[in-house]
């Protein structure tokens, strides 16, 4: 079957950013990979392939289902839950060999008491609220935490972690606390004799901005898949875009000038137009939304932007302005300029990557670069 709607993830791509990573942070910096939210929209399996292909030690996503995802797909690197698991998922969760946040000590009994009807020693990693003001176990208590983690019989702690408010912009300060929190954390951790596993913290942006936040391991996620994080970052790697929606042209039709068109006849031609149905819309993922990365830009310069601008798609290598209102799954564009654009023609539409419609499927290529 050949589709109206697919997405291109170029492996090769994702290999080449993962090495830029791994050239800003050395050899002795761990990589943990981040995939969740179906790989930033790129897909779990593959990218994830890719990833421990070109060095990355471990993977990160959100929920159990997706851990599950990658075990079903044979995956064995280590793996961490971001989201602390329900109780009742304690099994679940152990017999696919994944790795737990835990962030106080009513799941940690759980996962004990499944860890031992299993036979099995659980891996955890303790969260720890730094400053974000979200998930994790207080500051204040987290030495005594992790003591008490690591004192609960069978249960192995892997690392402690924190997640930053803010690593980018100007207010970079508070990710320099958090980050010497974490580092004191993990002294008072090392004096008092708990191993304590792997501490980690750096995102995208910390990785680029504070160095001192790499600690034992890094998580990257925006980096990896060819784009900054949005914000003021050094901006000094190769990166390359790995991720392009395509559609395919379906009908061709001809409007004399003065002709209304699409809903609410919003749009009248000013002159004849050659017009390429497109089968693909906002229900894809494709609206008013940046064709190139947008930093600093606030939500309102955004919309009042995109107001004015209309999108595109490009045919042939050539720009076409959509003709009227993106519609749901149906758009028409321009091509009177383009006289070669034909049915059947592949065409980039740019969107965001993550809402891009799960149903679209991912081609995987390696590029020649």
């Amino acid at each position: 079957m050949v589709e109206d709607v697919w997405v291109e993830v170029d492996l090769s791509a994702l290999r080449h950013n993962l090495a830029q990573v791994r050239g800003v942070v050395g050899d002795s910096v761990k990589i943990m990979a981040v995939v969740k939210a179906n790989g930033y929209g790129h897909g779990y399996v593959e990218p994830s392939r890719a990833f421990l292909e070109a060095g990355a030690y471990a993977l990160g996503v959100t929920r159990l289902e997706e851990g599950l995802i990658l075990r079903n797909a044979g995956i064995t690197a280590p793996l961490l839950l971001f989201a602390p698991i329900q109780p009742e998922n304690a099994q679940a969760a152990i017999e696919a060999d994944l790795d737990m946040t835990v962030a106080d000590l009513s799941l940690v009994l759980a996962i004990s008491r499944s860890g031992k009807n299993l036979g099995k020693a659980p891996r955890v990693h303790v969260k720890v609220d730094t400053g974000m003001g979200r998930l994790g176990v207080d500051y204040e208590d987290a030495e005594s935490f992790v003591k008490s983690v690591d004192d609960t019989e069978g249960v192995q702690v892997a690392g402690i972690y924190t997640h930053f408010a803010g690593a980018k912009g100007k207010r970079v300060f508070p990710a320099k606390v958090q980050c010497f929190n974490l580092r004191v954390l993990s002294e008072r951790l090392n004096l008092a004799g708990v191993d304590y596993g792997l501490a980690h913290a750096a995102n995208s942006a910390a990785i680029l901005r504070l160095p001192e936040s790499r600690f034992d391991m890094v998580r990257p996620g925006t980096l990896l898949y060819g784009q900054y994080p949005a914000g003021d970052v050094p901006k000094t790697l190769d990166l390359r875009n790995a991720w392009t929606l395509k559609s395919r042209i379906c009908q061709i039709r001809l409007f004399p000038k003065g002709t209304p068109m699409g809903y609410g006849w919003e749009h009248i031609t000013r002159r004849r137009t050659r017009a390429a149905i497109v089968p693909i819309g906002y229900a894809d993922g494709f609206t008013l939304v940046p064709e190139g990365p947008v930093y600093r830009r606030s939500a309102l310069r955004f919309v009042a932007g995109n107001i004015k601008r209309r999108p595109t798609m490009t045919v042939r290598g050539r720009k076409a302005n959509v003709l009227g209102r993106v519609g749901m799954q149906l758009t028409a564009i321009d091509v009177t300029d383009i006289e070669d654009a034909s049915v059947g023609d592949e065409v980039i539409v740019p969107a965001l990557r993550i809402p891009t419609n799960a149903l679209a499927r991912r081609v995987y290529v390696e590029s020649s670069k």
